[in-house]
């Protein structure tokens, strides 16, 4: 009859049979995370002879290495539908706890069952095991290794991958401002995200999520937008451009606002928007929920607003437009029309 897996509560994972009899061996984490080594190592291309020797013999070595590879294998499709970036990023040196605690529960998830591994290709999770996280509110400017710099905004998530032939912004959640610098190795650089990648042509530009694609928006220098369907081919911005990363394609999308990177700056800059969009993008930078009337939704927004304070962001609105502030609880308020 066959088997299954599930994940003990303490971090084993036992392999059980219908009916609810659990088998005598169970998995540690430790040897999970060692049979997802081996399995990245042999997906990054690293698949040669002596791999596979070592391989084989760590697998002879103990029961329970055989029984932690034998269940990879039979993930099948679950397991090559999670990124390589995504596996090679959790399972690199950690940084930190949080890291640390996210290379075991990709190793244990990945080795305990379909459902689990399904769990880790997931926004969420992806966005909780990422190398570096701004929180909302928060933009966190970073140095890279090659002298480089990249901005997260707020609510971001991104991983870091330099490796001996490429250097890598995996872009997990949010909006990212990275200016590159020159390699004294010629390694191409890149952001990817989920629909394809950004590849930079020595410069400054910006990289966000947007619900169905990505926005990109070049500063200086130039890029090329290579969605994940190598058919669909390439599209080349410069500076002053912007565009749209989709799965199947890239669109010029006009060009770029003069403030859009004041976020960067901790501001948001903004020139006759609607008052829904802007409260929309105000959104962003705080907890909970900020509405809008659909009556006032038309009204313009024009100025430059510090970000680090969106409540008095809000109250400054009621100066300026005929509107007024309605506070439900801290993480839930609304703008309305103002009373007459």
């Amino acid at each position: 009859m066959p088997s299954s897996s599930v994940a003990a509560a303490d971090g084993h994972v036992q392999s059980a049979r219908p009916g609810g009899c659990a088998q005598v061996e169970a998995i540690p984490a430790e040897v999970a995370e060692q049979a997802v080594r081996w399995w990245v190592a042999l997906r990054a291309g690293e698949e040669t002879a002596r791999t596979r020797l070592e391989l084989q013999r760590w697998r002879e070595a103990d029961s329970l290495h055989e029984a932690a590879w034998q269940r990879i294998e039979t993930m099948g499709s679950e397991m090559a539908g999670i990124p390589l970036p995504l596996a090679r990023a959790a399972l690199g040196a950690p940084a930190s706890p949080r890291r640390r605690r996210s290379m075991q529960l990709l190793a244990v998830a990945l080795v305990s069952g379909a459902g689990t591994a399904a769990l880790l290709r997931s926004q969420s999770w992806r966005a909780w095991s990422a190398e570096v996280v701004a929180a909302v509110g928060e933009q966190r400017r970073l140095s890279l290794p090659d002298g480089g710099s990249v901005v997260l905004n707020t609510g971001s998530a991104l991983n870091i991958l330099y490796r001996a032939d490429v250097r890598v912004l995996q872009l997990v959640r949010g909006e990212i401002l990275v200016q590159t610098a020159p390699d004294a190795q010629r390694r191409p650089f890149s952001v990817q995200t989920a629909l394809g990648s950004v590849r930079a042509l020595g410069t400054r530009f910006m990289v966000r999520e947007r619900e169905q694609a990505f926005e990109v928006g070049v500063l200086e220098g130039a890029v090329e937008l290579r969605p994940i369907d190598a058919a669909a081919g390439v599209l080349r911005l410069a500076a002053g451009e912007r565009g749209w990363l989709e799965r199947v394609a890239a669109h010029r999308n006009g060009p770029l606002e003069p403030a859009a990177a004041a976020w960067a700056d901790g501001m948001l800059v903004v020139s006759h928007m609607r008052l829904q969009d802007f409260l929309a993008e105000l959104g962003r930078y705080r907890r909970g929920h900020l509405g809008c009337d659909p009556a006032i939704a038309d009204l313009r927004v024009s100025g430059s607003y510090p970000l680090a304070d969106t409540d008095k962001v809000l109250a400054s609105l009621t100066s300026a437009l005929p509107v007024q502030l309605r506070f439900f609880s801290r993480y839930w308020v609304s703008v309305q029309a103002a009373s007459s």
